[in-house]
Formats: structure tokens, sequence, C-alpha cells
């Protein structure tokens, strides 16, 4: 079973201390396992770019879909045998012992191939052709069209979505989640694993999905995909770029290599972009 594990400190997080770091082992342990389909760190909050359009207008704001201290910081799709191993995995995951990690199970369709996988086969050892983007489709109760329920309206169907950005090679994979009530949280506290049902934030708006997009035209080009997103039109599409690093590095030396441009938006400016857009 399919599952996106997503990364954040949380609101009860630790410090992140480097030289603890030991993704390089957890990555060698899930590849060696073959569970492994496909992670990234993303860029921080900072480069984020909101796109939600309200009246037939494209609105877009620097920054994530949420004030909170949810905002996540990577990913990965594992395919695990069931839960339990989905969160053995989680637990030993270096955010784990600092952060948490949010384990979404995917939704499940009657008509799909049960052999197909979220994630396209020798995708994870494809070298990028654009620069890719994680597209967070957001559920907004209360907004424009948004339902308490998360309901999808009528026309709020992808799939014409899908199809265009596949023709158009952008869309690379993605997949609706189950909702927050099928979400586990997993902590390591003290060498205690603690897991807790439930998404990662108690506020109304929730990641309903996602899509891997590759844009040839950088920001610009990634707004326009995500404003024809139907969602886009009742919840907000948040746009964040992936932030490569070699897992087996001196992650004590990467931190300090980083820590100058980490409260920088190296992202354009979200109206610049749009204005780009529209030219």
């Amino acid at each position: 079973m399919e599952y996106a594990l997503f990364y954040a400190e949380g609101a009860d997080a630790l410090p992140y201390v480097a030289a603890d770091d030991n993704v390089g082992e957890w990555v060698d342990d899930v590849e060696a396992r073959g569970v492994s389909e496909y992670g990234e760190r993303l860029r921080p909050e900072q480069d984020a770019t909101t796109v939600r359009v309200r009246g037939g207008e494209v609105l877009v704001v620097d920054g994530p879909f949420t004030e909170s201290k949810e905002s996540i910081g990577g990913f990965d799709v594992i395919d695990a045998s069931d839960l339990d191993e989905a969160i053995e995995i989680a637990s030993k995951h270096p955010v784990a012992s600092f952060g948490r990690v949010e384990i979404r199970p995917f939704m499940r369709w009657p008509d799909a191939d049960p052999d197909e996988r979220i994630v396209p086969a020798g995708f994870a050892d494809e070298a990028p052709r654009g620069r890719r983007y994680l597209m967070l489709v957001v559920v907004e109760p209360g907004g424009e069209r948004g339902a308490a329920d998360g309901a999808p309206a009528e026309d709020d169907d992808p799939e014409a979505w899908v199809q265009e950005m596949d023709g158009r090679g952008v869309r690379r994979f993605g997949e609706v989640l189950r909702p927050p009530a099928d979400a586990t949280f997993v902590r390591r506290r003290h060498g205690e694993v603690l897991v807790t049902d439930g998404g990662f934030t108690e506020a109304k708006e929730w990641v309903a999905g996602f899509d891997l997009i590759e844009v040839q035209g950088g920001l610009a080009e990634a707004i326009e995909v995500a404003s024809k997103h139907p969602m886009a039109r009742g919840g907000a599409i948040e746009l964040r770029p992936l932030w490569p690093f070699d897992v087996h590095e001196d992650h004590v030396a990467r931190t300090e290599r980083e820590a100058a441009e980490r409260g920088l938006r190296l992202e354009p400016a979200a109206a610049e972009a749009l204005a780009e857009v529209a030219r």
C-alpha cells in the first residue's frame, strides 16, 4: 500500500542537530527494502507561492497556505505492506527525532490497476529536464466554493487538468490523498516512538493531494499550471520548489553552507511572476 510521508517541525519541535542527521542511512535502508518510490526536500517556506482563483482572477502570495509551524519541509512516497510498516519506516526518519512525520494513505480507486504505482518506474533516477515543484492541493472550507467536509463541487473533477498537463509533459505524477482523519503522526522522543491519529494541524485548511510538476518557464509557468487546477477556485494551490541535496554528504558542512540563504526568498516575487504570466 502506498503512502505519502510529509515532514514538518511541529509545535513541539526540538532543535535540529546536523551531526545527528542519519538521513543517508535511512534512504539506503528504504531503497534496499524496495519500499522507496521517490522523495525530496523542499525549499524553505519563504520560497513557497500560494495560488488562488477567486471571481475568475488569479491571486498569488509569497509564502505557504498556512502561517502555522506545520509547513511541510519534505516528502517521500513509499510502498509499504501496511500502516504498521509505514509507521516503522517513518519512526526511523531523522525528522521524527526533532519534528514529526505525517503518514497519509493515497486514495485507492476501484478501477485502478493494482500494479500501477504513484511514481513512474525509473523516475527517481531521471535527471530533471526543467524546474520541479511540488504542487500541494489544499482544501479551504469557507473559501469561495469550499465545503466543510472537503466535498468537491460538481466541476472540481481535476481529470481534464490532469489530461492537459500530462499532454504538455508538465505533470510527472500525483494523486489524491485520503482525508486527515486517516492520517497518522509519528514522532520519536527519548527513544520512544509516539503515534497519534490525525493530521498535522487543527486548522481548517488541509492538503487533499499533490502533483509533482516540471516546467521550463520557472515560477511563472508553475503559477499558470496551478491556476488551471479546479481546486484553485475554491481552495488553494501551494507551489514548493524542490531542494535536492546529497543525503550522504557531511550534514554539518551542508547546514553551514546553506545557512546564509535559509532566510531568503530565492524564487521570484509571486506578483512579478504573475505579471509574466499575463504577458
